[in-house]
């Protein structure tokens, strides 16, 4: 017994060894499968993408005019056959701007064109020589050049235009200084009017604050105005009412002094004589009155120094009021 279970344990151990060593061989074989498909689909792509260049480097090869620089019509003036430089006749050339001056030297004007030239671009004509090619065509000098061949003086065109000038024939475009194109100025116009109709909105929008505010300083001075008018007609009112207050008051004092007097002159005339002499004498005096022993109290109190009332009004004490340096009895 102890036998048999030793030999089925065996047969079991390599069982699991074999199943291991499939498992190992089963991957390995798909990584290569896989590495292989990667390597076909990259070689397919290269293909594809070659033929594809291929196809299109041909369908450009077969019309090149049609795919052109963008800076062609600068280039316009120079033809190249064959590898060598061919230059253009100035009838070929487009007619030059407004402004522009053109000269033309043909192939028998061979030689010095008798210029001088400023450094930087666009170059200056500094000195047109006499008797020479440009002399006697009337170039001017002080002017800028503008094109030769029909090429813009501009760096990216120096090589080019220096080996046009030494040939013939030759075209020579040459502008005043300060000179623009014409869509330019146009441009210039255009931003000028639209300034100047700024200004002009700007202007009229000020003249008619201006026109506001003159307005309104004129409505200001005129409530302003009438202000002042209504209170100085205020001040005349209270004033006019004042002084009509102090006739009535006057006239009614005068009233009652007038009464104040006639309830006065009620007394009988002797009685009212001898108590003004009475009150008129000396300290001691011995004053008489006919047909009386003495004179009623009221007679002696009927003056306005000594009366406490006269005509209805109160009047100060004895003694009383401002205070007088000047008397002796304060």
């Amino acid at each position: 017994m102890g036998k048999k279970r030793k030999g089925s344990d065996d047969e079991l151990k390599k069982k699991k060894k074999d199943t291991k060593k499939k498992k190992k061989k089963d991957g390995k074989k798909n990584k290569k499968d896989k590495k292989k498909k990667k390597k076909d689909s990259k070689k397919a792509k290269k293909v594809d993408s070659t033929s594809s260049s291929s196809d299109s480097s041909g369908s450009t090869s077969i019309d090149p005019k049609k795919k052109r620089h963008k800076d062609d019509k600068e280039l316009e003036a120079v033809a190249v056959d064959n590898g060598a430089q061919r230059v253009l006749h100035a009838k070929d050339l487009p007619p030059p701007e407004e402004g522009i001056l053109r000269f033309e030297f043909t192939t028998e004007e061979s030689g010095p064109l008798g210029l001088r030239f400023s450094a930087g671009y666009p170059p200056l004509i500094l000195e047109v020589h006499a008797e020479t090619f440009a002399g006697r065509k009337g170039v001017p000098s002080n002017h800028e050049v503008h094109a030769i061949n029909g090429l813009a003086l501009v760096p990216m065109n120096r090589d080019v235009v220096m080996n046009s000038l030494k040939a013939r024939p030759v075209t020579l475009d040459v502008r005043p200084q300060g000179w623009k194109p014409r869509e330019k100025i146009m441009q210039i116009e255009r931003k000028r009017q639209l300034e100047e109709a700024e200004k002009q909105v700007r202007i009229q929008e000020e003249e008619k604050r201006r026109v506001q505010v003159a307005q309104e300083a004129a409505e200001q001075a005129q409530r302003e105005a009438h202000e002042r008018a209504e209170r100085q007609e205020e001040r005349r009112r209270a004033r006019e009412e004042r002084e009509r207050e102090a006739r009535e008051a006057r006239q009614q004092q005068k009233f009652r002094e007038e009464e104040f007097e006639r309830i006065l002159a009620g007394d009988p005339e002797p009685l009212r004589a001898a108590a003004q002499g009475l009150m008129e004498a000396d300290y001691g005096t011995d004053v008489k009155v006919e047909g009386r022993r003495g004179l009623p109290l009221r007679l002696l109190t009927r003056r306005k120094e000594v009366a406490w009332l006269w005509a209805g009004e109160v009047q100060e004490l004895i003694g009383g009021g401002v205070f007088d340096p000047g008397d002796s009895w304060s």
